[in-house]
């Protein structure tokens, strides 16, 4: 009991260090949630993590207790605390907790998802002639941090998406249109999905990017595309983002390419 009492007091004052001293907060927040035995430190772990807008090692913790917390109370905090963050790329996430898990994380997935759904700015369709869904993407070697690579993948993905002038991958308060919603605005749908391969020789760590292109909705395939990278380091969450950073821009020439032609 004692135990479990100085936690909540060391956590709580977390609150009140100063920033440098709140960065590593951070780290003890993100290990506390992960490894603690006592499900209500972790939901207070989760809890606190959601006054750090900004860290993904935050975004990225809360997003792993709402995929894989036995206990549904953690599960929920962090659900609601991600909606706190106001990081839109946990939405997708939020939506399949909203529509399949237990009573509580429904309830908590359903309000995230209206905090977030308020930072869905509206999207100017002028000059745009295709929309381009990322899908949910697929990651193979790396389990511990998958949920967290997923989402930097899919952000990394709609960020080059975003840099193509006729291209939007975004809808009017961060909706997954229908094809009748395409047919108003005159779109062409597309979605881009694939799967990360990482693996690991010796201190070199490689990722291997396949992805290939769909109707949307409809999904029939229409081409693929792939790329790899490798650079020196451990197999940490930072090595694979770095190796995503080199690759992703590489292997979406071919989906610039390909969208291009279909306009």
């Amino acid at each position: 009991m004692k135990k479990y009492l100085i936690t909540l007091t060391l956590l709580a004052f977390s609150l009140f260090m100063p920033a440098r001293a709140r960065a590593d907060a951070v780290d003890v927040l993100v290990n506390t949630l992960k490894t603690s035995k006592n499900y209500k430190v972790r939901v207070t772990a989760a809890m606190l993590l959601s006054s750090h807008k900004g860290k993904s090692k935050a975004f990225s913790a809360l997003l792993n207790a709402l995929n894989n917390d036995k206990n549904p109370t953690v599960r929920g905090t962090a659900a609601l605390s991600l909606g706190k963050l106001g990081n839109t790329a946990a939405i997708p996430y939020l939506k399949k907790k909203a529509a399949k898990e237990k009573s509580y994380v429904r309830k908590m997935a359903k309000e995230a998802l209206k905090l977030l759904q308020q930072r869905c700015p509206s999207v100017n369709f002028s000059g745009k002639k295709i929309y381009l869904r990322v899908g949910p993407m697929g990651v193979n070697g790396f389990s511990s941090g998958s949920t967290a690579i997923k989402a930097s993948l899919r952000s990394m993905l709609t960020d080059e998406a975003e840099k193509i002038s006729y291209v939007t991958p975004h809808w009017d308060k961060c909706k997954i249109p229908k094809k009748r919603d395409l047919r108003k605005k005159k779109l062409t749908g597309f979605m881009v999905d694939g799967t990360l391969i990482i693996s690991q020789s010796g201190s070199e760590v490689s990722c291997n990017l396949k992805i290939f292109i769909t109707t949307f909705p409809g999904k029939a395939i229409k081409m693929m595309t792939s790329g790899g990278a490798a650079l020196t380091g451990n197999l940490d969450v930072g090595t694979v983002k770095s190796c995503m950073e080199a690759v992703v821009p590489v292997v979406f020439r071919g989906v610039k390419s390909y969208l291009a032609r279909n306009m």
